[in-house]
Order: C-alpha cells, then sequence, then structure tokens
C-alpha cells in the first residue's frame, strides 16, 4: 500500500468515527482512543493530521461540557442558582452533535450500512471533479449531477458485488478505484458518460486505470528494456549513436581497425577491463560490413 492510499485509508476511519452518535465521556474514557487519534495530529498527510485536530478538539469539547455539567449543580447551592447551569447546558447539547464528515449527495443511500453509503459519497464526491469540463461541453448541470449520482451508485454495487462479501477486498477495490479515478480524468469522465460501464471498471487492471501519459512512459520503458537485449542492438541504433556522439560526414567512415577478412574499414570497438587491474584493457572489434568479430 503506497502513502497517499495508506493516507486515504487514515483519513475514512478518522471520519467514521467522527460520525459515531454514540459518543460520550464515559466511551472516550474507557476506550482511550482519544490517546491514538491525537498520534495523528502529527501525520504527514494534511488531511489526516486536520481530520485528527478536529477530532480531538471535537471530543476535548465534549469532555469539558461534561464537566460543566458535574460542578455547576451542587446541592450547597442556592435554588436561585440552579436554573443557570440549565441554561448552560442547552448549547452543550448542539455542540455535541455529530456533523456528518461528507454532504450526501442523495437519500438514496440512506438505506445502506454506514460504510457502503460513506464509500458512495467518496465516489460521487470524485467524480464532480469532473462537473466543471462537463459543463464546458455543453452537458447541463443538472444532468450532470444526475449522472454522477448514477455512476456513483453503480460503482458501488459493482465493486460489493465484485468483493463477493469479502470486506478486505471491498475497501481495497473501492481504494484503487478512487485513487485512479482521481488521477485520469479521461477515465473518470468516460464512466461518467457511460463509456466504460461499472462493470468493466471494477475489471479494469491497473495498466488499464492508468492515466495516458504514464501507460506512454511505462511502454517506452519495456521497449527499451527489450530492445536493449537484442544482440544485434549496437547496428539497429548505429545511426542514434552516431547522432549523439556527434560522428558526422567522413568520421562515419574513419576506424582505427581493418577487418582481415573483408578489409573494410567500417568497424566499431569497445574495450573491456578482462585482466588484471595492471593490465591494459581488451578491445573487442566488430566490423559492420560483414559482421566479423575479433579482439586485441
Amino acid at each position: 500500500m503506497n502513502k497517499e492510499e495508506n493516507g486515504e485509508r487514515c483519513a475514512d476511519l478518522l471520519n467514521q468515527l467522527d460520525a459515531i452518535e454514540a459518543m460520550s465521556l464515559s466511551v472516550l474514557t474507557e476506550t482511550l482512543v482519544g490517546t491514538v487519534v491525537s498520534k495523528f495530529k502529527s501525520h504527514g498527510d494534511t488531511a489526516v493530521s486536520s481530520a485528527a485536530r478536529a477530532l480531538v478538539k471535537k471530543w476535548k469539547q465534549l469532555a469539558k461540557q461534561a464537566g460543566v455539567g458535574k460542578v455547576a449543580l451542587p446541592a450547597s447551592k442556592p435554588a436561585t442558582t440552579k436554573p443557570k447551569p440549565a441554561a448552560r447546558s442547552k448549547p452543550a447539547t448542539k455542540n455535541i452533535t455529530p456533523v456528518p464528515s461528507s454532504a450526501s449527495a442523495t437519500t438514496e443511500w440512506d438505506h445502506l450500512p454506514g460504510i457502503r453509503k460513506n464509500i458512495a459519497n467518496k465516489l460521487y464526491q470524485t467524480f464532480t471533479v469532473s462537473t466543471d469540463s462537463l459543463t464546458k461541453s455543453g452537458i447541463h448541470a443538472d444532468a450532470i449531477k444526475s449522472l454522477t449520482t448514477s455512476r456513483a451508485t453503480e460503482v458501488e454495487i459493482a465493486c460489493h458485488e465484485y468483493s463477493k462479501g469479502n470486506k478486505q477486498s471491498y475497501q481495497d477495490k473501492i481504494r484503487s478505484l478512487i485513487f485512479n479515478l482521481k488521477k485520469n480524468s479521461d477515465l473518470r469522465e468516460d464512466v461518467i458518460l457511460g463509456n466504460t460501464s461499472a462493470e468493466t471498471l471494477v475489471k479494469m487492471s491497473k495498466q488499464q486505470l492508468a492515466t495516458a501519459e504514464k501507460s506512454r512512459k511505462r511502454n517506452e520503458t519495456v521497449e527499451h528494456l527489450r530492445g536493449s537485449r537484442r544482440l544485434d542492438w549496437e547496428r539497429a541504433n548505429e545511426d542514434k549513436i552516431n547522432e549523439m556522439c556527434g560522428i558526422q560526414g567522413d568520421l562515419l567512415e574513419a576506424s582505427l581497425f581493418t577487418c582481415g577478412r573483408c578489409k573494410s574499414i567500417k568497424t566499431t570497438s569497445t574495450q573491456k577491463q578482462t585482466r588484471s587491474a595492471d593490465e591494459p584493457m581488451t578491445v573487442f572489434v566488430l566490423c559492420l560490413n560483414c559482421g566479423n568479430r575479433w579482439k586485441c
């Protein structure tokens, strides 16, 4: 798992903690979850550290409000002072109300379990990145919103069916798709417009999910490695080598060695240290005319 995918996973877990409605002072005290979350405040990923700080701040406020309630209602206080804590406790109730980590685009995901609903929202937010470019292409904003909502639903269902109930497989596939959809704008728009179905998207390999630029660089690297294994690589790339070395005109015909078989002076040579360090290097010569090889 790379660093970016790990950061997304941590942020997802923090958002799930933030959405827990039953969080209370007793739960925080018994589980010590605040101590664990505090360690993420110095996380290298900005999204993770920001979410951790916000969550810790929220829980501190919850603990503070719970502490104020206990101190503000002593038995020795006069009856006239009792309404004051009640007035203070009202804003405390509002402060501890959980705020959803991300706004839902539609209510059609409300029937889904928490994790699947969260995933559908994340897919929807990923698809909305293409809203501006699709709007410029002439598609109405309302149609784009409807399409992104539908595609988020379809992709989430396809991932759920692909994983066959395996939670880890489901989460890994979702992380991979969201990561690549954020990077690959062409693929993202193809999915939104229906050119690539959700079922096809889920079955695509990492190479197919990659951007065109990344695929081109990968293919160039593969071709370079494949060509470097050729036995006639020097002959096949002679023009490129001469151009890089500045060998032009009469210099192309010049050579230090003459072939003993065909008497051609069109030869190339390389040197290698085949003996001890205090011995001269061995020169290997190749005749470009007849292919004769020798060493001297």
